[in-house]
C-alpha cells in the first residue's frame, strides 16, 4: 500500500473515472473520486460539497486525475496537485479548437503531466494539442453488467442518443435503413428518447424508451438480439457495454484506429440495415463467433488497463519532481 500513488479523480464521464477507482479499490489502492457539483444539482450547496470533498482530499492526494478538458481549474486552484487529463470526447474534437474555449483548454493541456484520450479518432487532433498523448480504452466493468437474456421475440437495439455526436442525419438514416430492411419481418426496432432528433426516428417507426436509471437502461439493452452501434467510427460506453454482454453489435465505418479484429459486425453505414438482418439469424452463434465479451475483457478490462493508470501517475509526479 505504501508504494500506491494516491490518486483522486476529479469529476466522471460516462462512468470511467468510477469504473477504473472501483477497479483500483478492490485491489487495495488508495484511491477515490469526487464528482462535480452539476451531478448534484447544480446548487450553491453541491457546490460547497465538491470544495469541501476536495479540501479533506487534498492533504492525502499525490495526484489529481482530471475527466474531461476544461475542468483542470480544479486542480491547478488553490489545492493544486500534479494532475494527469483524460480528453473524453467533444473537449478534444471540438472545444480545443474553438476561440471561446481554446485558452482554457490548452492550459488544461499544457499544464497535465500526462494526457490520455478515449476514442482512437481524436489520435490526430489530440496529438496535435500535445504530442506525447497516449489512447486509453474505455473501460467497461463486466462484473456490473445484466446477463445477456434475449427477448422472446427479436428486438434490435439503438444504444446511443439521437444527436449530431452520434452521427447526426446519417445516425437517423441508419434508421431509416434498418426499418426498411426488417418491413415484413415481426421484429422489435427500439432505442431511447433522448436527443434532438429522437422525434425523426420515432416517426420512422423506431419504439422510444424514455430515460431512465442505468441498471434499468442496461437490462433494456441486454434483451436485445442485435444492437447497432452510432454511427461517428467509433464505440462508446453504450456499444461497448453491449459487447461486454455478448450482443452481437453492428459497427459502421469504424475509425482505422480500431483493429481489424474488433469483435464487432464491422460494415459500410449503406449495409448496416442488411447487416442487422442477417445478424438476426442467429445471433447466438453470431455471438459465440465474434467473442466480443473476450475482446472487451482483454482490450478494456480495468484489470487489464490499471497498470498503463499506474505508469502515467508515476510518470506525472516525475515531471514534477
Amino acid at each position: 500500500m505504501s508504494q500506491d500513488i494516491r490518486v483522486t479523480h476529479l469529476f466522471d464521464c460516462a462512468d470511467v473515472g468510477k469504473t477504473f477507482v472501483e477497479e483500483a479499490r478492490s485491489q487495495g489502492k488508495p484511491w477515490k473520486i469526487i464528482q462535480g457539483p452539476w451531478t448534484r444539482g447544480g446548487t450553491k450547496a453541491a457546490y460547497y460539497r465538491f470544495l469541501l470533498e476536495q479540501a479533506a482530499a487534498y492533504p492525502r492526494t499525490q495526484v489529481w486525475h482530471v475527466n474531461m478538458g476544461g475542468r483542470a481549474k480544479w486542480a491547478r486552484g488553490r489545492f493544486a496537485r500534479p494532475y494527469a487529463l483524460t480528453l473524453h470526447g467533444t473537449d478534444i474534437r471540438e472545444n480545443y479548437w474553438q476561440e471561446q474555449h481554446h485558452s482554457v483548454m490548452k492550459s488544461d493541456i499544457d499544464g497535465a503531466g500526462q494526457v490520455w484520450y478515449a476514442t482512437p479518432d481524436v489520435q490526430e487532433k489530440a496529438e496535435q494539442a500535445r504530442a506525447d498523448a497516449e489512447y486509453m480504452p474505455i473501460p467497461v466493468d463486466q462484473s456490473k453488467l445484466p446477463q445477456w437474456s434475449p427477448a422472446a421475440k427479436p428486438r434490435v437495439f439503438f444504444p446511443s442518443r439521437w444527436d449530431a455526436s452520434k452521427g447526426g442525419d446519417a445516425w437517423v438514416q441508419t434508421a431509416a435503413d434498418v426499418v426498411a430492411a426488417l418491413d415484413g419481418m415481426d421484429v422489435d426496432v427500439v432505442g431511447m428518447d433522448w436527443g434532438d432528433r429522437a422525434p425523426e426516428v420515432a416517426a420512422l417507426g423506431v419504439q422510444l424508451l424514455p430515460k431512465m436509471p442505468k441498471d434499468e437502461y442496461l437490462r433494456e439493452m441486454s434483451r436485445a438480439h442485435v444492437t447497432v452501434g452510432q454511427i461517428a467510427g467509433i464505440l462508446a460506453t453504450s456499444e461497448l457495454e453491449a459487447m461486454g454482454m455478448g450482443i452481437p453489435t453492428i459497427f459502421a465505418d469504424q475509425d482505422l484506429g480500431y483493429p481489424a479484429d474488433v469483435a464487432t459486425v464491422s460494415v459500410a453505414r449503406a449495409d448496416v440495415g442488411d447487416a442487422v438482418r442477417e445478424s438476426l439469424a442467429d445471433p447466438r452463434g453470431l455471438s459465440r463467433t465474434l467473442a466480443s465479451k473476450e475482446y472487451i475483457r482483454a482490450n478494456h478490462g480495468p484489470a487489464a488497463l490499471l497498470p498503463r493508470l499506474e505508469a502515467g501517475y508515476a510518470k506525472v509526479l516525475g515531471g514534477a519532481a
